[in-house]
């Protein structure tokens, strides 16, 4: 499970302001981590997509959201944060985001409709006839 500082590291990794063995700075980190909460909370009221993320205060602590998110997230957080460091998103990743991000929302629509009753609509009739088990032909 990610953290929220490597999420932010992630992201300042894919947009190129640190290097692969580079650690996000406090400053960066902070921003970061109000991006974040800014971000996720578009997303939940705007979007649809509720993670069960909670704001953080800072960059400690774990991620409460699923590991399935974490590339919509990540990549979502770089094209957030790449004007405030003069970074140009590429086509790629914008395509990779934009793809992370409608996956998210098709797994968070078909967990929707797991749960949905259906028992009490009527089983209707029709030229196939009423209510017949194509199992017992009955």
């Amino acid at each position: 499970m990610a953290t929220v500082l490597s999420i932010i590291e992630d992201a300042l990794r894919e947009i190129n302001v640190i290097a692969e063995t580079d650690s996000a700075s406090p400053e960066q980190g902070q921003f970061g981590v109000r991006k974040l909460n800014q971000m996720m909370a578009v997303w939940r009221e705007t979007k649809d997509i509720d993670l069960g993320y909670f704001s953080h205060p800072d960059t400690n602590g774990t991620m409460p959201t699923p590991e399935w998110s974490e590339l919509a997230i990540t990549t979502g957080l770089a094209i957030v944060i790449a004007p405030k460091y003069g970074a140009t998103v590429s086509v790629e990743l914008a395509a990779v985001a934009q793809s992370a991000i409608s996956s998210v929302q098709t797994k968070l629509q078909v967990e929707k409709k797991k749960g949905v009753d259906l028992s009490h609509l009527p089983i209707g009739s029709g030229h196939y006839g009423r209510g017949n088990n194509i199992l017992t032909d009955s």
